[in-house]
């Protein structure tokens, strides 16, 4: 019965943890380049000795005395790798990401963070930056002068400056590719940050390596759907009811059985 309890209240715990996350994807549906949460549900094993019918230290299963037991649910949350739609600004500083990859920025900290939010901007010393400022890890620079500014499909920034009539490079934009995207961590401002899960960043021209291409003048919509959210609200609020019951049924027996001794 004490197991029950226990057991009960991972399954709440997991159940919030759901309804946080669809409410953060419902706060950010219009947020461009946004990637939903996604909780995954996975079993928690206890050892569970015969003899002492408690926890033991895994790495006894092996001997034959000891067997494995359910011990509640673990919830993880992941990123959901699928893209958003794109909507066309005609803005020559709105850059999307057609496909596989993100955009490496500089935060103000000097590490360096990943998105696919393509709002950029020019800052006060002419660098090409992200929406929350942190400029590109390209460090693209750009003239006072400059207009005309053109951004390839394959990352390639030119523009025409003063009364030349010809353009001139500036850099180019290379995108990063993680071996498990879902795995990096959310770290505010529509930023996202390596983790051990994710891999290290590998960075290649857009269109190489199955990564996506860049389109000028394009923007990233998220990728959360409400009927989406909506569904896996009734679910959440169900299992999260069932999961309430458990725990009230685990009470009620311990009540009854207190109840025998009096």
């Amino acid at each position: 019965m004490f197991d029950a309890l226990y057991i009960g209240a991972t399954g709440l715990r997991g159940q919030q943890m759901q309804l946080d996350s669809i409410a953060q994807n419902v706060a950010n549906l219009h947020t461009v380049g946004y990637r939903r949460n996604v909780v995954s549900f996975a079993e928690i094993a206890a050892a569970l000795a015969p003899q002492t019918a408690r926890e033991i230290d895994a790495s006894q299963a092996t001997t034959g005395n000891v067997r494995m037991v359910g011990a509640g649910a673990l919830p993880t949350m992941t990123l959901a790798t699928g893209t958003g739609e794109l909507r066309e600004t005609g803005d020559a500083l709105n850059v999307a990401i057609s496909g596989v990859g993100f955009l490496e920025v500089t935060r103000t900290d000097g590490t360096p963070a990943y998105t696919r939010a393509g709002q950029l901007s020019v800052n006060n010393d002419g660098m090409l930056t992200a929406a929350d400022g942190s400029p590109l890890s390209a460090r693209i620079q750009i003239p006072t002068d400059a207009h005309d500014l053109r951004i390839s499909a394959a990352g390639v920034v030119t523009t025409l400056v003063g009364d030349r009539a010809d353009a001139i490079e500036l850099g180019k934009i290379e995108l990063a590719n993680f071996s498990v995207s879902s795995g990096l961590r959310p770290i505010g401002d529509n930023l996202y940050a390596a983790t051990a899960q994710s891999g290290e960043p590998r960075f290649f021209t857009p269109g190489d390596n199955g990564l996506g291409t860049l389109r000028q003048g394009f923007l990233e919509n998220s990728n959360v759907q409400m009927t989406d959210e909506l569904v896996n609200l009734m679910l959440a609020q169900r299992a999260f009811e069932m999961n309430s019951k458990v725990v009230q049924a685990a009470d009620q027996m311990l009540s009854i059985t207190n109840g025998l001794f009096r």
